[in-house]
């Protein structure tokens, strides 16, 4: 993966809370006196007093409406008996009525669960039921299926080590099918490859030329087939980038059904000729397997026209292909 743009990121670009707490103002107002006159002061005076200190008219004596004051009663604030009631308090019976309703509705949601869960369904739910819509399993994970055509080369694999198996996908073959000399590579450059790994040499007495055995992955869509997968392949191998300055013909192509490891495959051969006579070789002989693992996977041998050694050691390391679980 490539680091993101920008490169990697800092520290959060926002410091210390600018903001701090501010004092708060007011509470009690500073104390002074009110604007009332001192004690003692002067008010202003209104009518005189009728009434001397103590010379207060005499008081009726008190009565109810409708109540006689009983004989002999010399005065004072109340007849005899009970005296007048103020109006009662009304706190503690809205304090009764609010347990009531509070009891009521208590009493009403005991009634509402207890119906509820007496009418629930022993049926279990049909989202327990299994899905019978699930995705196939045959159909590969794999989203970089998309291609109906030639494309660039989508990514190499990581090379193998001196020694060790070549693989790719579900495909794999023994480094011991090629003789010594033969080194491991990733191929990042052939079209339509996805994790292209595989073994190549020089050819002798040629200018930048190489003979190889390599697998991959295809990106082609799962509903291209195997054969179709490995003649269009021959086609974009043809105008890729490993002949792209040799001026390239590709000849007919010999199609045939095959298997490798047990499993269903198609195989294509064809030459393909270059114009270039300075490079020392007239093209190479190709051959493409596309085996029909999800996804699909393909071999691809090339060796130089009429090296008859050569192109038994790429039908050796044919005969080595293994197909994984």
């Amino acid at each position: 993966m490539t680091t993101p743009p920008g490169g990697p990121y800092g520290q959060d670009p926002y410091g210390t809370n600018p903001y701090g707490q501010g004092p708060y103002s007011g509470g009690q107002p500073p104390g002074g006196g009110y604007p009332y006159p001192p004690p003692g002061g002067q008010y202003p005076q209104g009518p005189a007093n009728p009434y001397a200190a103590g010379g207060y008219p005499p008081q009726p004596p008190f009565t109810q409406p409708g109540q006689q004051v009983p004989p002999g009663w010399s005065g004072g604030p109340y007849p005899p008996g009970q005296p007048p009631r103020g109006p009662r308090s009304k706190a503690p019976w809205l304090i009764l009525a609010g347990i009531a309703v509070l009891g009521v509705i208590v009493l009403a949601v005991i009634l509402v669960i207890g119906l509820s869960s007496g009418n629930k369904s022993t049926k279990p739910s049909p989202s327990a039921a299994p899905s019978s819509t699930g995705a196939p399993t045959s159909q590969p994970t794999n989203s970089d299926q998309t291609a109906t055509g030639c494309t660039p080369n989508v990514s190499g694999g990581e090379k193998p080590l001196t020694g060790g198996p070549i693989t790719a996908g579900k495909l794999s073959f023994p480094t011991n099918a090629t003789p010594p000399g033969w080194t491991p590579f990733s191929d990042d450059q052939s079209p339509n490859l996805i994790g292209a790994v595989g073994v190549g040499q020089e050819v002798p007495n040629a200018k930048g030329w190489m003979m190889l055995a390599e697998i991959a992955e295809t990106n082609f869509v799962t509903s291209m087939d195997v054969a179709a997968q490995a003649s269009k392949l021959m086609d974009c191998v043809a105008n890729g980038a490993g002949y792209a300055q040799a001026q390239p013909t590709l000849g007919p192509k010999k199609t045939s059904s095959t298997t490798v490891d047990g499993v269903k495959a198609a195989r294509v051969d064809a030459d393909i000729t270059i114009a270039d006579k300075s490079i020392g070789v007239k093209g190479d002989s190709v051959i493409i397997i596309a085996v029909n693992t999800k996804p699909v996977t393909i071999f691809m041998g090339a060796s130089p026209i009429g090296d008859a050694k050569s192109a038994g050691l790429i039908n050796g390391v044919i005969a080595a292909l293994k197909v994984g679980s």
